[in-house]
C-alpha cells in the first residue's frame, strides 16, 4: 500500500506500541472465536460488517486539517454483551475496525496505529459505561461519559504524538481544537447509542410481546446503516464542496496578480482538498505526498504538492484530479495573461523603436496627472524631427528608420526612471517630465534632452547631425483635462518652426515654453475664493433605525462662467498650491453654520453640520481659534470637523492637544474616509473623536462575508468607546437592510439623497421634514 501521509522519525518510533496493541487484538480476537468463546456469532458478525459500512463517516476535530478525525464505530459496542465478554467484544470490534481502516486510509501500518489508538479508546468506554451503569446512571449520561472517555483518550494519543502543536500557528497549544465539534461527536455517539439500547431492551421485546426477546444483531445493523448513510451524505457533501472549490478557483485564479498567483495556487489547493501543506516547489511529489506539474513561469516547470498529517484521512486520487485540475487552471492563466501582454505591447507600442505608441502616451498623461501630489509639477515635451520627409527621400526610408532608432535609444537614456518617453507620430515624440518643481527646472531638463538628441551620429557612412523643434509645457498643479497640455506644447513646437520659416535660426534645435495653463486656472480659483464666490452643497446623514436626518455635511461646489464646474477636489489643490487653504475653510465654515441655523429654525431635531477639514488646520496658528469661535457663536447647532484619516499618519501630541482643546469647546471630531487603502487601526487609538466615518470602499461588496464582519466588529468598536459610526456610500435599500442587520445606526448617500444646493436642501426639510428617504 502507498502511504499518503508525511511520517517523522519520532511518529515512526511513537506509533509502534499501538501497532503491537492492534495486532495483539486482532490475534485475541481471531482466537477467541476459534475457541467458539462468542454466544452470539452473529452480533460478532454484524459489528464486523457494521465497523466497515461506519468506515467513512468521520468529522474533523479542529478548525484547520491534520488534527484528527473522529469516528463513530465505537457506537457498536454500546449493545451490552455479557460480563465475560468485554475483552473478547471490544477484540472482535477492533478486527472490523482494522478492515475499515485499510479501505479508508490504504496503509496497513497507519490503519493498525488507529486501530491501536481506537482499542485503548474501546476499553475506555466499556469500562466508564460498566460501571456506570452498575450505579444505575441514567443511560444517555452513562453513554456522554463513556463516549467522552473514548474520545478523550484517542486525542490524548494523538496530541503527545503531536507533541502539543495544536495550535492555529503549529506552536504549542490547542486553539486549534474545536471543542464544540467534539463536543457534538460525543453527543451524537451517546444518543445513538441510547437509542440503540432503548430498541434492544424495550422496544423490540414490546413488539415481539416477549420481555426475554432480544435482536441485537438487528440494532447494530440498524446504527450501522444509519451511519452509512450519514457517511455517504458527507462523502457526497465533500465531492460538491471540493467541486465549488475548483468552480471558485477557475473564477479567482485569472484575477491573480502575477506576484500573487502562487500563494493564490496555494492558498486554493489547501482549501479545496482540506490538506495540511500546500507548496509550489521545483522537487516533485515525494514519499506521503501528491503532486501536480505547474507551470507559473515561462518555461519553468514546477510542481504544486500536497500532503497531509497523520490522522487525518489520505489524499486519494480524487484530490489528486482536483489538484491536477487546479495546477492546470494556474498554467492556463499564466500562458493566457503572456499572451495578452505581449498582445497589449503590440497595440501600445511602436513596431519601429519599441517606444510606446499614441494610445499608451495618453493612458500614462492621465496617470501622471492624476496621481501626483499636490505640489509635484508634469511638463509635456513635444519633439518632432526637422527635414525628415527630405532625409526619406535623398537617403532612403531605411535611412530615416535608423535615424528613429537612434532617437528613440537617446531619448530612454536621456530620461527619468519615472518619466516617459513615446512616439505618437511618423517623426514625433513626446516624453512626459515627472516630479518637477519649477517651470525652469523643466526647462533645464529639457534641454538636456534636446542636447542629446542633437549629437552627432554617423548614417550610412556619413556623419548626420539630427535638428529638432521642440515645445514644452509645465503644469504645476493637477489640471482638470491634461490633454491641454499636449496642445499647447504642440502648438509652442509649431512656433519654432513657424519662427524657422520666417527666417528664425535654421540651425540648432530649440525648445519653445507654452503659457502655463496652470496659471489661469489659478488665477479663476483665487479670484472664487477672494471675492467670496464659492457655494455650499448638503448632504443628509440620517439615523437608519429611526428613518430620520439629523444632521448635514457640507461640500464645496464652484462653477465658472468660462471653465464650467471646477471640481472640490481642484479647487481644494489650487487652494493649497496657492496659500489659500484657511480662507477656503474659513468661507465654508461660516456659510455651513448660518445654512445650521437656518435648517434648525425649521426642524430643531436638526442641530448638526459637519464641515471637512485639513489635520493641521485645527493648530492655533491656523483656524483652532476661528473654529472654537465660530462654534461659541451658534449654541443651537453643533459644529463637526471631519478629518481624513490619511492625514493623520503626521499626527503630533501638539495636534492631539490641539483636538482636545476643540472638543472641550464643544466641536465635535470625526475621522473621516476610514477604511481606505491607507487607513490604519492606530488612528482609532491614538487621536480623540467622536464620530467615525466609514468610506465606501469598505462596503463594495457585502456579499463578502469579511466585509460584513468588519463593519460589525467596527460598530462594536465604537459603541464600547461611545463613537458614533456613519457609514457612507449606501445607494440601495439592500444596502440599508445589510447595515440594519450589522448594527449601524447611521448611514449617509445617494439612496438618501445627493448633494443639494442650500435652497433645495431648505425646500426638502419644509416638505418632507426629517425623513430620510423621501421619492
Amino acid at each position: 500500500m502507498v502511504n499518503r501521509f508525511k511520517l517523522s522519525m519520532f511518529d515512526r518510533i511513537y506509533v509502534v506500541p499501538f501497532i503491537v496493541l492492534a495486532v495483539a487484538a486482532v490475534v485475541y480476537a481471531i482466537s477467541g472465536m476459534i475457541a467458539g468463546l462468542p454466544t452470539s456469532w452473529t452480533l460478532e458478525l454484524i459489528t464486523i460488517l457494521g465497523c466497515v459500512m461506519c468506515a467513512y463517516l468521520r468529522f474533523p476535530s479542529g478548525r484547520v486539517s491534520g488534527l484528527p478525525m473522529l469516528g463513530v464505530t465505537v457506537t457498536l459496542l454500546s449493545i451490552t454483551p455479557p460480563q465475560s465478554e468485554y475483552l473478547l467484544s471490544v477484540a472482535i470490534w477492533s478486527v472490523g475496525l482494522l478492515i475499515s481502516q485499510i479501505f479508508v486510509l490504504r496503509s496497513v501500518a497507519v490503519a493498525l496505529y488507529a486501530v491501536g489508538i481506537s482499542t485503548v479508546g474501546g476499553f475506555a468506554f466499556v469500562i466508564v459505561h460498566n460501571d456506570l451503569a452498575r450505579a444505575d446512571v441514567w443511560p444517555l449520561v452513562a453513554y456522554i461519559l463513556a463516549s467522552g472517555a473514548y474520545f478523550a483518550s484517542a486525542l490524548l494519543i494523538e496530541f503527545i504524538r503531536a507533541r502539543g502543536r495544536w495550535s492555529i500557528d503549529r506552536t504549542f497549544g490547542l486553539s486549534a481544537l474545536s471543542p464544540m465539534r467534539v463536543a457534538g461527536v460525543v453527543l451524537l455517539v451517546a444518543v445513538v447509542a441510547t437509542i440503540m439500547n432503548a430498541l434492544d431492551t424495550a422496544v423490540i421485546p414490546w413488539l415481539e410481546r416477549d420481555s426475554g426477546d432480544r435482536l441485537s444483531p438487528l440494532v447494530v445493523l440498524l446504527a450501522a446503516t444509519l451511519f452509512l448513510v450519514i457517511g455517504q451524505w458527507t462523502r457526497f457533501r465533500r465531492v460538491h464542496q471540493r467541486l465549488s472549490g475548483v468552480v471558485s478557483a477557475a473564477v479567482d485564479l485569472p484575477w491573480a496578480t502575477e506576484g500573487g498567483l502562487r500563494k493564490a495556487l496555494e492558498l486554493r489547493a489547501k482549501m479545496v482538498l482540506q490538506a495540511g501543506e500546500t507548496e509550489v516547489r521545483t522537487r516533485p511529489p515525494e514519499h506521503g505526498e501528491i503532486g501536480s506539474r505547474v507551470r507559473l513561469e515561462s518555461g519553468v516547470d514546477e510542481y504544486i504538492v500536497a500532503s497531509r498529517r497523520l490522522g487525518a484521512l489520505p489524499l486519494g486520487g480524487v484530490e489528486q484530479q482536483a489538484l491536477t485540475a487546479l495546477a492546470h487552471m494556474a498554467s492556463e492563466t499564466v500562458r493566457i495573461q503572456n499572451d495578452v501582454d505581449k498582445l497589449e505591447r503590440r497595440a501600445n507600442s511602436d513596431p519601429l523603436t519599441g517606444l510606446p505608441n499614441y494610445g499608451a502616451f495618453q493612458s500614462a498623461l492621465i496617470e501622471a496627472n492624476e496621481n501626483r501630489s499636490y505640489h509635484s509639477g508634469i511638463a509635456v515635451l513635444f519633439i518632432d524631427l526637422d527635414n525628415f520627409k527630405k532625409l526619406n527621400d535623398s537617403r532612403g526610408h531605411h535611412t530615416g528608420d535608423e535615424l528613429l532608432k537612434v532617437v528613440a535609444a537617446r531619448l530612454r537614456q536621456s530620461v527619468g526612471v519615472r518619466d516617459f518617453v513615446s512616439r505618437i507620430g511618423g517623426d514625433e515624440f513626446v516624453v512626459i517630465l515627472t516630479e518637477l518643481q519649477t517651470v525652469a527646472q523643466s526647462k533645464e531638463l529639457a534641454d538636456t534632452i534636446i542636447g542629446e538628441i542633437g549629437m552627432p551620429l554617423t548614417l550610412d557612412g556619413q556623419e548626420f547631425r539630427p535638428v529638432v523643434s521642440a515645445g514644452l509645457a509645465f503644469s504645476g498643479h493637477r489640471e482638470i483635462d491634461a490633454q491641454l497640455l499636449v496642445v499647447d506644447a504642440d502648438r509652442s513646437m509649431l512656433q519654432v518652426k513657424r519662427s524657422r520659416r520666417q527666417g528664425g535660426p535654421a540651425e540648432g534645435s530649440s525648445v519653445s515654453i507654452a503659457s502655463h495653463r496652470s496659471t489661469r486656472t489659478n488665477d479663476i480659483v483665487a479670484r472664487a475664493i477672494t471675492e467670496d464666490r464659492l457655494t455650499l452643497a448638503f448632504q443628509p446623514i440620517v439615523s437608519i433605525d429611526q428613518g430620520r436626518i439629523w444632521a448635514f455635511e457640507a461640500l464645496v461646489r464652484y462653477i465658472d462662467p468660462e471653465l464650467g464646474p471646477i471640481s472640490p477636489s481642484s479647487l481644494v489643490a489650487r487652494a493649497k498650491s496657492l496659500g489659500l487653504m484657511d480662507e477656503l475653510t474659513r468661507q465654508i465654515i461660516v456659510k455651513a453654520m448660518d445654512a445650521a441655523e437656518k435648517f434648525y429654525a425649521v426642524e430643531p431635531s436638526i442641530a448638526c453640520m459637519t464641515v471637512n477639514l485639513e489635520l493641521g488646520q485645527i493648530s492655533e496658528d491656523h483656524l483652532g481659534p476661528f473654529i472654537r469661535e465660530v462654534a461659541g457663536s451658534h449654541p443651537n447647532v453643533s459644529m463637526c470637523i471631519e478629518l481624513n484619516e490619511r492625514s493623520l499618519r503626521s499626527v503630533t501630541d501638539d495636534l492631539r492637544r490641539e483636538a482636545e482643546i476643540m472638543q472641550d469647546a464643544g466641536v465635535i471630531i470625526a475621522l473621516d474616509d476610514y477604511g481606505s487603502d491607507d487607513s490604519s487601526v492606530g488612528a482609532l487609538v491614538r487621536f480623540p473623536m467622536d464620530i467615525l466615518k466609514i468610506d465606501k470602499s469598505l462596503i463594495d461588496d457585502l456579499g463578502d462575508v469579511r466585509q460584513r464582519e468588519v463593519i460589525k466588529a467596527l460598530q462594536g468598536f465604537g459603541d464600547n468607546l461611545d463613537y458614533t459610526m456613519i457609514v457612507e456610500g449606501i445607494e440601495s435599500p439592500d444596502m440599508v437592510d445589510v447595515m440594519v442587520e450589522l448594527g449601524v445606526r447611521s448611514a449617509q448617500g445617494y439612496y438618501f439623497g445627493r448633494p443639494q444646493s442650500f435652497r433645495q436642501t431648505m425646500d426638502r426639510i419644509r416638505n418632507f421634514g426629517t425623513t430620510a428617504v423621501i421619492s
